[in-house]
């Protein structure tokens, strides 16, 4: 399973205003922090702000701000919002009526993954990379 670029920059993305909150970032503050087009950086904080993460000001003092303390924002909400689809097998979907040796398996791998992304926090983050200087990635991983 690999994540969408729009989970990885989206992630940072959060990164960011987490590291600021709850002040308000830019749209070009993020474009430059995370290195993707403002474009790009605004369609992914159009769906956070849907699902109720991620919210944005006008004006000059304006810009995109985390709605909850970074403490009550998980990892699992921010790539689960972002990603088209989590189920990286399709017969661990609810609605699938396959019956076969290696469906427990497969279950038990989503569960853990979204347990372990739920686990995590926006401040665990924080707190985990203390002293650790933020800079833009340019890998495309």
């Amino acid at each position: 399973m690999k994540l969408s670029a729009k989970s990885r920059y989206g992630l940072r993305a959060c990164y960011i205003l987490a590291e600021k909150y709850p002040e308000h970032v830019s749209a070009t503050a993020l474009e430059r922090g995370i290195n993707v087009s403002n474009k790009y950086i605004e369609k992914i904080m159009r769906i956070l702000t849907g699902e109720g993460l991620v919210s944005a000001e006008r004006g000059v003092n304006g810009g995109y701000y985390l709605l909850r303390e970074p403490k009550e924002i998980t990892v699992g909400s921010i790539v689960r919002a972002l990603e088209e689809e989590m189920e990286f097998i399709t017969c661990i979907s609810s609605d699938n009526s396959c019956v076969c040796p290696t469906k427990p398996v497969w279950q038990k791998l989503y569960r853990g993954i979204n347990d372990l992304l739920d686990g995590i926090t926006l401040q665990n983050m924080l707190d985990e990379s203390e002293g650790i200087r933020s800079v833009a990635c340019n890998s495309k991983e």
